[in-house]
């Protein structure tokens, strides 16, 4: 997917309120790496992407986020919660829900998006297009091709680096689009080189404030259905809504 497809999709959702959430939760599960003998080229890196990501259907992992503001040089308390990827039969769902402090649930499937923060009884609804294997879930290389990350991103390896003993390889990817930087100037991600799955990634925003973003107690390919995404508003919330 080119930059002009990139900028379609931006164009359409225009969402800038939440944007930053919804694409931090497209880049959860995306790709893979090879062993940790010795660090990779990029060539390497990107034909395991492509080769064992069709090998994740399903993912469930406590998730820990927390942001750091550049001009303060420090993070703010942070946030705790778990997240479910599914894809099945082309269709691809995500839910994350944040438990602490603040409670939230961001739920993705057949097209649409729906954020609930069940303090202030308030859900909003996003229709994201009916092309679901086009623009939505590529834009971040969800369960992409090779050729489709190197056309949206300009990618580099920094390195090899371990997380809590964990050894992974560091992918930096810088988006092509001008639109899509606006949101995220720079995309890094840890891969987990023994189970090739991202363990950690930092989206970088354009005055460096970034998100980072870890994932543990990492289950792959659990029994979930489409059911599981499906999120039951309480009686009395107010539904907002774009399309």
């Amino acid at each position: 997917m080119g930059e002009e497809k990139a900028e379609g999709y931006m164009q359409r959702t225009r969402v800038p309120s939440i944007m930053k959430t919804i694409l931090a939760s497209f880049l959860t599960v995306i790709v893979v790496t090879p062993g940790m003998a010795e660090v990779p080229d990029l060539e390497t890196v990107l034909s395991q992407i492509e080769k064992h990501g069709a090998e994740v259907h399903s993912m469930e992992a406590l998730l820990e986020q927390k942001k750091w503001t550049e001009i303060l040089e420090e993070f703010d308390e942070g946030e705790s919660g778990r997240f479910l990827f599914l894809r099945e039969e082309g269709e691809v769902y995500i839910r994350k829900e944040i438990e602490e402090p603040k409670p939230s649930a961001l739920v993705i499937g057949d097209g649409e998006l729906l954020f609930f923060q069940p303090v202030i009884k308030q859900a909003q609804k996003y229709r994201l297009g009916k092309k679901r294997d086009k623009a939505e879930f590529l834009l971040l290389g969800f369960g992409t091709t090779r050729e489709a990350l190197k056309e949206a991103y300009q990618l580099r390896i920094l390195g090899a680096e371990k997380i809590e003993e964990t050894p992974t390889y560091v992918l930096e990817m810088v988006p092509k689009s001008e639109r899509v930087q606006a949101y995220f100037g720079k995309i890094v991600l840890w891969i987990d080189g023994r189970r090739w799955i991202p363990i950690q990634q930092k989206l970088v925003e354009p005055s460096d404030d970034y998100l980072l973003v870890s994932f543990r107690e990492i289950e792959l390919n659990p029994a979930l259905t489409a059911a599981d995404f499906k999120l039951k508003l309480p009686k009395g919330t107010k539904l907002i809504g774009w399309n």
